[in-house]
């Protein structure tokens, strides 16, 4: 994306870019004339196509940003009809303050409704997840403890079945005008995660001579704007948060509660591969990612491959 994004999240969204530990990142340029709403609304993506060539199935994805009401909504688009809205979904409420507080999951016909509580300083307090399958919801509370530079988010969760807690730890570092996810420690499993230049580039778990590893390059390694600023327009402020990150609709991988590699990311994801070891197997599999480019630099065109699929993302603006 460009960074004319950047002005899109302020001047549209009235998002002013800010890390939810309230360290302020970036700010306008006074001199620099502003571009109206109704001309910056034109460079944001308004359809996404998704064709997954080994399942055989297309989507179209059609992108409606309100902002009076300070929502977006994802919508299905049945192709055979004029309406590009025909089926929600996915839709992301904010509050004044740029922070996600309701997310609507969709995929036509079973509707997930996830409810984001906050404190007085915008931290989320718990997240509440309903289902119309289940008649308990699942409910994560969260407590936070600064340590230096980083941040410990520590969360409870109370699942949908037998409302068993499950307790799980993240902790974020203040890096690169970023937050970055250092350590995820879930059920005696301990990940740690490398960064070079703002980019994730290894993720690692390491147990008894038993590990999984994920390695990540890049084709665009150091972009003008290194910060994903339609991820951010679209989850909010605290999108670094990896439960937040979790309700991304535009993905080129999610592992639900460990990672999500964003396909917006500004550096642009070139492959990504898996190695791993256990008791009883062991083996590798990767992705590989291939680009296409409008006059402006916008990602028009995201080819994926690997030994198990073969899929692509059209972008329209």
């Amino acid at each position: 994306m460009t960074r004319n994004l950047l002005r899109i999240l302020s001047v549209c969204f009235l998002f002013p870019i800010v890390i939810a530990c309230q360290k302020q990142i970036s700010s306008l340029d006074e001199e620099e004339e502003i571009e109206q709403p109704e001309e910056v609304i034109q460079q944001l993506p308004k359809q996404f196509v998704l064709k997954h060539f080994t399942d055989a199935y297309i989507e179209v994805w059609s992108m409606q940003y309100d902002t009076v009401n300070r929502r977006i909504n994802v919508y299905y688009d049945d192709t055979t009809n004029a309406n590009p809205y025909d089926a929600l979904k996915a839709s992301y409420q904010f509050n004044a303050s740029g922070y996600l507080i309701k997310f609507i999951d969709s995929d036509g016909t079973d509707e997930e409704t996830s409810i984001i509580a906050r404190d007085a300083n915008n931290r989320i307090r718990y997240i509440t997840n309903h289902d119309e399958y289940f008649r308990n919801p699942d409910t994560s509370f969260y407590t936070y403890e600064n340590i230096g530079d980083s941040v410990r988010v520590s969360i409870d969760r109370h699942g949908y079945f037998d409302q068993d807690v499950e307790k799980s730890s993240y902790v974020y570092t203040y890096k690169n005008n970023s937050l970055q996810n250092l350590r995820l420690n879930s059920s005696n499993f301990l990940y740690t995660f490398q960064y070079q230049q703002n980019k994730l580039t290894n993720m690692e778990w390491v147990r008894n001579g038993d590990f999984i590893r994920m390695a990540m390059t890049y084709q665009t390694p150091a972009p003008d704007e290194s910060r994903d600023l339609f991820q951010e327009l679209i989850l909010g402020k605290d999108h670094y948060l990896q439960d937040i990150r979790d309700m991304y609709f535009f993905f080129l991988f999610k592992d639900s509660r460990f990672l999500t590699l964003s396909a917006s990311d500004p550096h642009h994801l070139a492959s990504f591969s898996f190695a791993y070891k256990s008791e009883d197997d062991e083996g590798t599999f990767g992705t590989v990612c291939t680009y296409e480019f409008n006059d402006k630099g916008q990602p028009v065109s995201i080819f994926m491959e690997s030994d198990e699929y073969t899929a692509q993302y059209l972008i329209r603006y």
